[in-house]
């Protein structure tokens, strides 16, 4: 439905963005994920058509719209700072581009008391100011506007970032609900890992106004494709030689590389295994222990490596107050860059 094909943004001679690919089918959800300044946002704002790129081309269902003017885009836009008119009733900041649109008054208001009912909006909030709502509240009238006139296309600019926490882990997933509902195409930009993982279908991890992996979360957090998508999504324990030597010399499998650089996932450590399981036992002390009620993170060195791990607290947790404990790394869940 949206291919971006070798986008380039340049200004005089800064690269924002360079050689920007990927594709968006009809109805997904994808996430354009990095840290501050990595051309994620550029790269939404000349979807939208607010940044002329210098080179390429954003096709919308086969047609190129890099001319095509901001308004005649046909695409729904959700700001970080909401853009929503204070002063004015959430009802009309909902009806503002149906009334523009010049929509008769029984359509308006139909349109608005079905996006109320999408956004959980109940009719006393709708008739009261924006500027009395809460943000989280706000943020709902922000995307119910954006929904207005049934865009195919949303696009979101790090929608839930001004708000706290829990109400953005609670939107988010609320988000997702919404986008599920509609049917609705969106490319959501965030520099949060959680967000990311937990609402795409599918992530481009920028890094230095490139592309580093584009995948599902899964792919991005199991299989990193490079060694800054390991240590940008999630934490990982980076692996010393001296341990990489030993598995060397206990595995059966294909020797790793002792010249590249090698990481595994806290949680893929585990502490018992299946019989049949190709996990290779490691002799490890425990240092440290964090406590955060459903789980604990154990912090352990085996052969010149400091090893966090995550250990559930499910009930059938074995005490690790002991000072020596074995742990098993499958030789499958090591991932490797460079050398």
């Amino acid at each position: 439905m949206i291919e971006v094909k070798d986008l380039q943004v340049k200004y005089d001679d800064f690269v924002a963005i360079d050689n920007v690919n990927f594709e968006v089918k009809e109805g997904e959800f994808f996430t354009l994920l990095g840290p501050s300044g990595c051309g994620k946002t550029t790269t939404l704002r000349s979807i939208a058509g607010f940044i002329k790129p210098s080179n390429g081309s954003i096709e919308v269902k086969g047609k190129n719209i890099i001319q095509t003017p901001v308004e005649k885009r046909g695409l729904g836009m959700i700001f970080q700072s909401y853009a929503l008119f204070p002063t004015m009733s959430v009802f009309n900041n909902i009806a503002y581009g149906l009334k523009i649109e010049k929509y008769s008054k029984a359509q308006i208001n139909e349109r608005v008391m079905e996006l109320a009912d999408l956004v959980e909006l109940n009719e006393e909030q709708l008739q009261k100011n924006v500027s009395d709502l809460s943000g989280g509240q706000q943020q709902r009238v922000a995307i119910a506007r954006a929904l207005a006139k049934r865009p195919n296309i949303v696009l979101f600019d790090e929608p839930l970032s001004n708000l706290d926490a829990k109400l953005r882990k609670q939107l988010r997933a609320e988000l997702k609900r919404i986008q599920r509902e509609t049917g609705m195409t969106a490319i959501y930009v965030t520099h949060d890992q959680d967000e990311a993982l937990e609402i795409s279908d599918h992530i481009a991890v920028f890094n230095n106004g490139k592309i580093e992996q584009i995948g599902t979360p899964r792919e991005i957090y199991d299989r990193s494709a490079t060694e800054f998508v390991c240590k940008f999504i999630g934490e990982a324990n980076f692996l010393e030689t001296p341990f990489m030597t030993y598995l060397n010399e206990q595995t059966t499998g294909t020797p790793f590389n002792l010249n590249a650089r090698h990481y595994i996932r806290e949680e893929k450590i585990k502490l018992w295994v299946n019989e049949d399981s190709k996990a290779i036992p490691v002799q490890a002390t425990v240092l440290d222990e964090v406590f955060y009620g459903t789980f604990s993170t154990y912090i352990c060195e085996a052969y010149g490596t400091t090893l966090r791990i995550i250990v559930k607290e499910d009930g059938n947790t074995p005490m690790l107050d002991k000072k020596a404990i074995t742990l098993y790394i499958d030789p499958y869940d090591i991932l490797e860059y460079g050398g």
